[in-house]
């Protein structure tokens, strides 16, 4: 009866912050297959496949960029990743639900990416105006 009370305590608390109730989609691992993007007649693709993609590609620039770039953003070429991955995977929540099932490639690039270059600057206490002159000098 007590586990009863407090699962729906705080089922409730949750439903009023606005938490939803069911977990979210895990966002897809990365993928660079190119074939998971032919899009239909309308031209669209899957918007989890399109997601994949972003974020296969993300990762693997994230392991040839260079290091004067790595350098600009204060932290380890290995915390780069971990971070652009997470930022990612934060995108993915805000973004995907908007564009399911089916979105434009040329929206989900600029969407997903715009999104994980913010969320990254944001977690590691950048801002733009810092980081942009060093990555301009740095390239």
């Amino acid at each position: 009866m007590r586990n009863t009370i407090l699962t729906t305590l705080i089922l409730a608390a949750a439903v009023a912050a606005g938490v939803p109730a069911h977990a979210a989609d895990p966002a897809p691992a990365p993928n660079l297959d190119k074939s998971q993007l032919a899009p239909d007649a309308q031209g669209l693709v899957a918007t989890d496949a399109a997601f994949a993609y972003v974020r296969g590609r993300s990762a693997a620039s994230s392991k040839t960029i260079s290091e004067k770039i790595v350098a600009c953003h204060g932290v380890s070429r290995a915390r780069f990743a971990a971070t652009l991955d997470e930022a990612m995977v934060t995108c993915y929540s805000q973004i995907a639900p908007k564009y399911k099932p089916r979105m434009s490639i040329n929206d989900a690039m600029p969407a997903f990416a715009l999104c994980a270059r913010t969320t990254m600057l944001r977690t590691l206490n950048l801002d733009a105006d810092t980081v942009n002159p060093c990555i301009a000098a740095a390239q």
